[in-house]
């Protein structure tokens, strides 16, 4: 059940309705029995798997808080939740949300390891952390000691329930109006056969899958953090325009920023960092990547995505930074030569497409093909203005603009009107379900 869901808007409609009427110290029962409806509407035996899971994560705090051998305990349980991940991927049966809740898991087990965190003893706490349904499908990804303490103290109010509903309408006409029509492109070029594609459809097509992307995220980020917000909640942003990057380091450090925060802290840091030498460093890189592209998926198109981007950072980190840092338009340039791309490796999981739609991207030694001729600048002018409305969300003005004049009543009218037209769109069109939903 994805957010851009007929049934998930009547779904969190009536949750609210109830969350609202709900004396306010029982609330955390009623998030809890919400969430695992929630789970269960997309799944019943993925939900009954993930109540299974937060049990067993739930004991293994404690075995954690009172080992002798702790940091051996904490070892032994977070290889718990690698291998469940791991075999889960290995058997390409995902159950939904599955990627995320395990990096609470350990992120929730790590911290009781270092002894920067006491193993919980409130198991609706518990499972509220784990499962709080706004950021369950894909994150974003949180701390116990950040978001779990923050579930005791919602804070409703009606400048938290406006910033929530417009954080929610914004994502939500994103996802309809420009990620989904984006979304068509792609399809289109997969009927033409990638082998035929004249070359400047083949880069359109790369941009266009690049910036769809990155308005699928965005926009189910927006709706997590309304979600949260309107039930009084506050989850971390998750991006901050990573098409303003000017380094591929400082793009992953905007794009997907609490997974990212998640393998600094929990894996590049306990590695050593860039503590133990340039050779050392480069290795420490080069494994966060290779980790970053098994999570993802098993497929050889996840491991040249992710290692690919791995050598780009290690390459600016020892040789290119104060280059890029010197010259504002190359390191744009570089950025947005390169991400589009990886991000073509990331999608295309077949290694034989992959290889032909490269061969269209730089058509140096040809291909067995028959190229179709004249159709770029038909697609041009028929997505034009679905590439130029996610080209301005790539910036911040857009929602800036959103959220300063959505407050005024002519902005609120303007918003139910981009609410209730995107709903029709929706029942008109049919749901286009989220891509990391699969992951």
């Amino acid at each position: 059940m994805s957010f851009t869901s007929i049934s998930f808007l009547w779904f969190f409609a009536a949750f609210l309705v109830l969350y609202g009427l709900c004396p306010g110290q029982y609330r955390r029962y009623l998030l809890l029995v919400g969430s695992v409806v929630f789970m269960a509407m997309n799944s019943v035996i993925g939900a009954l798997w993930a109540l299974l899971f937060a049990v067993v994560n739930f004991l293994l705090g404690w075995c954690i808080q009172y080992s002798s051998h702790r940091k051996l305990t904490m070892a032994l349980a977070v290889a718990v939740n690698v291998i469940a991940l791991a075999t889960f991927k290995l058997l390409r049966v995902l159950p939904v949300g599955i990627s995320f809740y395990t990096f609470a898991f350990i992120t929730y087990l790590a911290d009781i390891g270092r002894g920067t965190l006491r193993a919980e003893y409130d198991p609706v706490r518990f499972a509220n952390y784990a499962f709080f349904y706004p950021k369950f499908l894909m994150g974003p990804i949180t701390r116990y000691g950040g978001f779990g303490t923050e579930l005791d103290k919602p804070r409703m109010g009606a400048a938290a329930f406006q910033t929530g509903l417009e954080n929610f309408v914004t994502g939500f006409a994103m996802k309809i109006f420009i990620a989904d029509k984006l979304a068509i492109l792609w399809n289109e070029l997969v009927k033409i056969g990638f082998e035929s594609l004249p070359v400047p459809l083949a880069w359109l097509g790369a941009f266009s899958f690049s910036i769809q992307l990155y308005i699928e995220w965005q926009a189910y980020t927006n709706m997590a953090l309304g979600i949260a917000g309107l039930l009084g909640y506050q989850l971390p942003q998750n991006f901050n325009y990573p098409y303003l990057a000017r380094s591929i380091g400082d793009y992953y450090r905007r794009w997907h920023m609490t997974l990212t925060r998640w393998f600094t802290d929990y894996v590049y840091i306990p590695l050593g960092g860039s503590r133990a030498g340039t050779g050392r460093t480069v290795l420490n890189i080069l494994i966060v990547w290779l980790l970053t592209s098994l999570w993802h998926g098993l497929g050889w198109n996840f491991l040249l995505w992710g290692m690919s981007l791995g050598v780009f950072i290690v390459l600016e980190k020892l040789w290119l930074g104060p280059i890029l840092a010197r010259n504002k338009l190359l390191s744009h340039i570089w950025v947005l030569f390169l991400i589009p791309l990886t991000w073509v490796c990331f999608k295309i999981n077949d290694t034989g497409e992959l290889a032909a739609y490269f061969s269209r991207l730089f058509p140096f030694f040809g291909t067995g093909g028959v190229v179709v001729q004249g159709v770029f600048w038909m697609y041009l002018k028929q997505f034009a203005v679905y590439l130029i409305l996610g080209v301005l969300f790539c910036f911040p003005l857009p929602e800036k603009l959103i959220h300063r004049f959505g407050k005024t009543w002519v902005g609120a009218i303007a918003l139910a009107a981009v609410f209730w037209y995107a709903v029709y769109e929706l029942n008109r069109s049919g749901n286009n379900p989220f891509m990391y939903l699969n992951f």
